[in-house]
């Protein structure tokens, strides 16, 4: 596993993200209480973009059709709809995150 630079700390405030494209993947990272989590920035439902939805806590919510998924896992917490129809939603991929002094890493195989 690699680890690549991809921000400071200071760049990316509690409770917000940073949407960034490493070697060609599109990753949205989170500081949830100054804990730092990566996650695939496009929903695995249709693609949308999670770094344009709603973070509530460790919840990351994807604009286009509300799947939710947790930052710190990628699990899926609800699943896809549209109007009153809920559709199976895969859980988002995540990568490992590290801190070296006020940088943030993300490993990539």
């Amino acid at each position: 596993m690699t680890y690549h630079a991809v921000a400071l700390a200071t760049d990316i405030p509690k409770g917000t993200r940073k949407s960034l494209t490493l070697n060609g993947a599109q990753i949205l990272i989170t500081n949830i209480n100054r804990d730092y989590h990566a996650i695939q920035r496009k929903c695995p439902h249709m693609g949308a973009d999670l770094g344009k939805g709603k973070l509530a806590d460790a919840i990351v919510t994807c604009p286009k059709h509300e799947a939710s998924f947790d930052v710190r896992t990628g699990k899926a917490v609800q699943p896809s709809k549209l109007l009153f129809f809920k559709f199976k939603t895969k859980d988002a991929k995540t990568y490992p995150v590290k801190i070296e002094g006020d940088t943030i890493m993300v490993g990539l195989e």
